[in-house]
């Protein structure tokens, strides 16, 4: 009987890991060549998603790019439309929740964002590099993925 060198728990913990490291690597290559902010502190729990449970409806394309799309929109509206207190905040969070279930994209990272930009304030410039940031974590999420599959 043939004993397996790795654990499948190890090599999909390397393969998360690996996954993680070049996505966020790649993020940062971009953000450095391009002098800007692409690196998002929920990028790190997205990235733990992804990687980590590809699986998870939380994890699927769509509701990443979606529900990121939406929490960012709808925080600038906050901010354009209120004064950006407490009760506009947590009435625009409620917003974001009911968008999500309603576009059926929920990622709870995304929620995160939504913060981020009422709480600082963050001006509309924020789409694009969270765009670029969440195409390059998908694409190496689903290429990571499928080597998983293939080897595992």
């Amino acid at each position: 009987k043939e004993k397996k060198r790795f654990s499948p728990v190890f090599l999909n913990g390397l393969y998360a890991g690996l996954g993680a490291f070049f996505g966020l690597s790649l993020i940062g290559l971009l953000a450095q060549s391009v002098n800007q902010m692409l690196l998002i502190a929920p990028f790190g729990a997205t990235a733990v998603l992804l990687f980590s449970a590809p699986e998870s409806q939380f994890s699927k394309p769509w509701n990443v790019l979606v529900s990121y799309t939406l929490s960012t929109i709808i925080g600038f509206l906050i901010l354009q439309f209120t004064n950006g207190q407490w009760f506009a905040i947590g009435v625009g969070f409620g917003i974001v929740i009911l968008a999500m279930h309603i576009f059926k994209a929920i990622h709870p990272p995304a929620g995160a964002n939504f913060l981020i930009v009422t709480q600082g304030h963050l001006s509309f410039y924020l789409l694009w590099p969270l765009l670029v940031g969440l195409l390059a974590l998908i694409i190496i999420g689903i290429g990571v993925d499928k080597a998983r599959k293939k080897i595992l």
